[in-house]
């Protein structure tokens, strides 16, 4: 779906533009966005694992070194390598490898869910959606199943509204773009990742558009070279001469200081 804008008098989208070719109302200058739709399974998406290991990994390697730390100040180098040789680094590898395979079991029970991605002035929007919610998928989401009996309460749709994230584009700090998966990575700060948008083919170059637009001119922000908007060249002013104003003639009736000291003395007889 392409760069739209939503009118607030038809309460539709339309094309972007100055007003709306429907009712004639004036759109906002930053009313154009871009949304767009996409459904995932958790399981084999990667962005999954990857928000899991970022957890994982960092806290199986604090443990470790909490360990060791706390053999050598209490034991020394030798407690260190007795910890080393018993078998302490085998038995945190066996419960990593538990925790992987339970979380392999529960990616698998969360069945797929749809994400929305809204792309506008104020910053990138992540909606996901579980659709065709069962207790068993929300416990796997670490959820209440208690959800379901206020979503029947509601309207019954079949589709749950899980979570919702929000990012400006101020906090943005850096961006990395995934062209062979069609994402485009935000990070805030520059080491987090907040938003990974998947995109879709048809909507990539609108994203891509507004991103630079919001972003392009940011030098405080890391961006990838085909997001950067180049700096205009800076014209030099020319120097400032002095004017030269000639100096106005004597006017008529002004007698010059020249011509008092060229002319000759009067005749006494005259007088």
């Amino acid at each position: 779906m392409a760069l739209t804008a939503y009118c607030k008098k038809c309460a539709r989208e339309v094309d972007p533009g100055e007003v709306c070719p429907f009712c004639g109302s004036r759109l906002g200058k930053n009313s154009a966005h871009a949304a767009w739709c996409v459904e995932r399974t958790p399981v084999k998406d990667w962005m999954c694992w990857n928000a899991l290991m970022r957890v994982l990994l960092p806290a199986a390697l604090f443990i470790l070194l909490l360990v060791l730390a706390a053999e050598g100040i209490s034991g020394g180098i030798g407690a260190v390598e007795q910890l080393l040789v018993s078998g302490f680094p085998v038995v945190l590898l066996v419960l990593l490898g538990t925790i992987l395979v339970l979380a392999l079991a529960a990616l698998i029970l969360q069945g797929k869910e749809l994400t929305d991605y809204v792309v506008d002035n104020r910053g990138i929007h992540e909606i996901h959606y579980l659709p065709d919610p069962t207790p068993v998928k929300l416990i796997a989401r670490l959820r209440s199943p208690a959800l379901l009996r206020n979503m029947a309460g509601g309207n019954g749709a079949p589709v749950l509204k899980l979570s919702e994230k929000d990012l400006a584009w101020k906090d943005v700090a850096r961006v990395q773009l995934w062209p062979e998966k069609c994402m485009i990575l935000y990070y805030a700060p520059s080491w987090w990742l907040r938003i990974a948008a998947a995109c879709t083919p048809f909507i990539w170059d609108d994203v891509m558009s507004v991103t630079r637009d919001k972003l392009g001119k940011k030098r405080k922000v890391r961006l990838p070279a085909s997001l950067v908007i180049p700096a205009e060249p800076r014209t030099r002013r020319p120097a400032s001469r002095p004017v030269y104003t000639p100096e106005p003639e004597d006017s008529p009736g002004q007698i010059s200081m020249d011509s008092l000291f060229d002319a000759p003395p009067d005749d006494p007889e005259q007088n």
